[in-house]
């Protein structure tokens, strides 16, 4: 049903959602105004949850525009909606669909937590279920999330933090986040949680200093509180270690090694995949796998983490 009545917008909401490229929104703009607002705007209670653009376009240039309201139970199960909804566009960077996934599972979280809350104190009698009868939902949640972002296990833990951690910048400093989220500020995940640590004042001089760069910001983990304290550049300084500052032990021994031997794990998994029917495997012997594989994906996480950080 067409109408030009007014939604509302909910900050909470507009925020979990990426702002289009100007080439795209100058070509859906274009497309609207041509062919009229053939997408419907989606909405819970009044509020936007998808189609803040076209509902800018329609109302500027009075264009009748369809609603579609939401089915949703709780604010909560919006946000969720939301998040993966975002997460599905092609054109988001790799920091705010991390951030999404985050916030995916940490609201999702809070339901579970709601639902188990009125499980343990129902309103009838007979709808009483011991807590020791409750699923672990926060495990299976985070297992869910993983397979449907191909990542581990440990990786959604990783996002929440993240998560976490922006969410703490954005309650210090709010014009920091939505830098860091279009890539513009290019910074490791142990960078993020070093300034979440930080004062509101610390984070502002961070944000100064980064501010000055015209260029992509690349930030690590160990020079995120020296930036406070000097000049930043995008460029690495170029020094040259002398002889007697070489160690006695080779530094390459352990990676070098890991290199090695890597390749041997890949051609096993490789021949698993093509002479296993997973069919008639047992479900102990799955599970033993797929729990072996978790620790190895988060290990492999961890240590890429790492690696970004030089």
């Amino acid at each position: 049903m067409e109408t030009n009545h007014t939604l509302e917008i909910c900050k909470e909401f507009k925020s979990l959602i990426r702002p289009h490229p100007q080439k795209e929104f100058l070509e859906l703009e274009t497309s609207i105004l041509n062919n009229g607002c053939l997408e419907p705007i989606k909405v819970w209670r009044g509020y936007i949850v998808d189609g803040h653009c076209r509902y800018d376009i329609c109302t500027r240039y009075h264009i009748p525009f369809s609603v579609e309201e939401m089915p949703f139970d709780c604010k909560e199960a919006a946000v969720v909606w939301i998040c993966a909804t975002q997460c599905k566009r092609e054109n988001i960077t790799e920091e705010a669909r991390h951030f999404l996934i985050g916030m995916q599972y940490e609201t999702e979280k809070i339901i579970n937590s709601n639902k188990r809350d009125d499980l343990l104190n129902p309103q009838e009698e007979d709808d009483f279920l011991p807590e020791s009868e409750i699923l672990p939902c926060r495990h299976i949640t985070a297992q869910r999330l993983a397979k449907e972002n191909n990542v581990s296990f440990g990786t959604i833990q990783k996002y929440a933090r993240y998560t976490r951690a922006i969410l703490e910048i954005g309650r210090k400093a709010p014009e920091l986040v939505p830098k860091i989220l279009s890539g513009r500020y290019k910074m490791s995940h142990n960078s993020i949680l070093e300034i979440e640590r930080m004062s509101p004042e610390e984070i502002q001089k961070l944000n100064k200093r980064l501010g000055n760069s015209r260029n992509q910001v690349i930030l690590k983990f160990k020079k995120s509180r020296a930036v406070i304290q000097s000049n930043y550049t995008t460029s690495a300084s170029g020094t040259q270690s002398s002889v007697k500052d070489m160690p006695s032990f080779d530094p390459d021994a352990a990676i070098n090694s890991l290199t090695l031997t890597i390749p041997s794990w890949l051609d096993s998994i490789q021949r698993t995949k093509q002479n296993t029917n997973f069919n008639h495997v047992s479900k102990p012997a799955l599970i033993k796998a797929q729990t072996i594989l978790d620790e190895l994906a988060t290990a492999v996480t961890e240590l890429l983490f790492l690696i970004e950080e030089v």
